[in-house]
């Protein structure tokens, strides 16, 4: 067997334990109230990581989580806007058709603003770190990156599905076709810089934006809109194709902006 065969066999093993103790840690604490916190999930995939990455003599900071230039400074805060620009113009889209409106009410404390800011950063943080970190990079190393991104959009698709609920295909199905949109999306800020500042700051605005901008019936209430709209005329596919079209082209955006572009070799 060719060392490539070899490293390839291992990099599918290493990143199946990895994501199944992730899943499975993520069941248990659905059931157990102490334990369903971002610490928690956070530490188990720091923990391994931590390990694995040992195994092959190298260290959390070849991750791409420790700021070494301005650039990446600059690539999160421009992921940022480029992430709440995105969800605004998708989330438009779906309102305008669903002929629905947005009405302010008023802007919350500084406190709140801040704990919110704060909790989409850790937020974002701990999935990209999760998802484009040790596994992603993984298979990047082994694979190249068409691999390593079909590979991750599957566990990052179970990631926000209910754990509690019984099985539903068509559900998952379309929960696998628009979270994959994003793992593929945050995978590409990835390749174009070697590091997850950018992917983490995209992934940040885009819910931050989407915590303020309400686009559905079922979650009408926004921090500084409410959305009113007719739930009976409403179309989920109205909420569907827009973020499809929105983030293809933020895809294409990313590929032709002249940031510093990931190597890596196609084998470890």
């Amino acid at each position: 067997m060719s060392k490539h065969k070899r490293s390839g066999s291992y990099a599918w093993l290493e990143v199946i334990i990895y994501f199944t103790v992730i899943i499975g840690i993520s069941w248990i604490a659905s059931r157990i109230e102490a334990m369903d916190n971002i610490f928690v999930y956070f530490g188990t995939s720091l923990l391994l990581s931590y390990v694995l990455l040992r195994r092959e003599g190298m260290t959390l900071w070849s991750l791409g989580i420790r700021p070494g230039r301005s650039a990446d400074y600059l690539n999160f805060a421009g992921g940022i806007v480029l992430g709440a620009l995105a969800l605004a113009c998708s989330a438009g889209l779906t309102i305008w058709l669903n002929h629905g409106k947005l009405v302010f009410t008023g802007v919350p404390g500084p406190v709140f603003l801040l704990t919110l800011i704060l909790m989409h950063f850790g937020s974002a943080f701990v999935q990209e770190f999760t998802y484009r970190g040790y596994p992603f990079q993984r298979l990047l190393r082994s694979y190249g990156p068409w691999i390593a991104q079909v590979g991750i959009t599957l566990p990052f698709a179970i990631m926000h599905i209910n754990l509690n609920a019984p099985p539903d295909l068509n559900s998952f199905l379309i929960t696998w076709l628009t979270t994959g949109i994003g793992s593929v999306l945050y995978g590409l800020c990835y390749l174009k810089t070697g590091k997850l500042f950018l992917s983490v700051g995209v992934h940040m605005g885009w819910n931050l934006a989407q915590s303020i901008i309400p686009r559905s019936p079922q979650k009408s209430e926004g921090v500084l809109f409410q959305l009113i709209t007719d739930a009976k005329a409403y179309n989920p596919i109205h909420v569907l194709w827009p973020y499809i079209v929105v983030s293809i082209l933020l895809m294409v955006l990313i590929s032709r902006l002249p940031l510093t572009t990931h190597t890596t070799s196609s084998a470890n």
